[in-house]
């Protein structure tokens, strides 16, 4: 186990992604998307399409305890968190998501637009290693995600259309993952999700594509703590704009 953490640690540093195959069983997958579809009225709609939600900060509700545990107590993701930052050496950010059909654009997961103010001072590629890192749960096999590998290295802007504009130009890998596998990338790696057409098909109602997502940064590093501030500030606009009315975390 140890050596296979070390191995993907190292496909992590040189290309910003990489996947732990089988992370989950088929049991905790069914517990997960059952949650997640009891609790849609939880969640906002942040794209034009009637079956697409999404849930910032799902970890502040009660109704998802289970979906942050699964987080917590996956040997998978703990595994890998200690082989790349070392034991006790990084903590979540805050910046979790439940997505429910939902298309994503060429991004990093970088602070953006007005609130990459927070990055002020703040230099995300000081670190050759990344000291932020997404794990997201696959609920379903998927073929959506595409990432451009080594961008995580490059200094890139904190602005969408450009980053559009520059991930176009460069060459990206489609990663085939099965449903319980758990991707593990660097936020400053440039990716994308489905598109508006893909997510919009008629099956997609029946047929759920749901993926969920925690960010753990660093313990004390300069540009975690920034990206957590940031992060709290955008969700309090996020909550006010997308969340269902009377709808509050606990």
């Amino acid at each position: 186990m140890l050596q296979d953490a070390e191995a993907q640690v190292a496909e992590l540093d040189a290309e910003g992604v990489c996947v732990l195959s089988g992370a989950l069983n088929a049991e905790k997958i069914a517990a997960l998307r059952d949650t997640c579809l009891r609790q849609r009225d939880l969640m906002g709609q942040t794209r034009d399409i009637d079956h697409s939600q999404h849930l910032a900060g799902f970890h502040r509700f009660d109704a998802f305890a289970g979906v942050d545990l699964a987080f917590q107590h996956c040997d998978a993701i703990n595994g890998f968190l200690d082989a790349y930052f070392g034991p006790g050496a990084y903590a979540p950010i805050g910046l979790s998501d439940i997505t429910v059909n939902r298309s994503q654009h060429w991004h990093t997961d970088l602070l953006r637009g007005p609130y990459a103010r927070f990055l002020d001072g703040v230099d995300p590629w000081a670190s050759t290693r990344g000291e932020c890192l997404k794990a997201l749960i696959y609920l379903q096999d998927g073929k959506s995600l595409r990432f451009v590998k080594g961008s995580h290295r490059a200094p890139s802007p904190l602005d969408d259309v450009a980053l559009d504009e520059m991930a176009r130009a460069q060459r990206d890998t489609q990663l085939d993952i099965k449903a319980g596998d758990v991707v593990m990338m660097d936020i400053r790696g440039l990716h994308r999700g489905a598109t508006d057409a893909e997510m919009a098909r008629a099956e997609m109602v029946d047929a759920p594509k749901i993926l969920l997502a925690h960010v753990f940064g660093k313990r004390g590093a300069p540009f975690a703590e920034a990206m957590e501030k940031g992060n709290a500030a955008r969700m309090q606009d996020w909550d006010a704009k997308f969340l269902p009315e009377g709808l509050r975390p606990a």
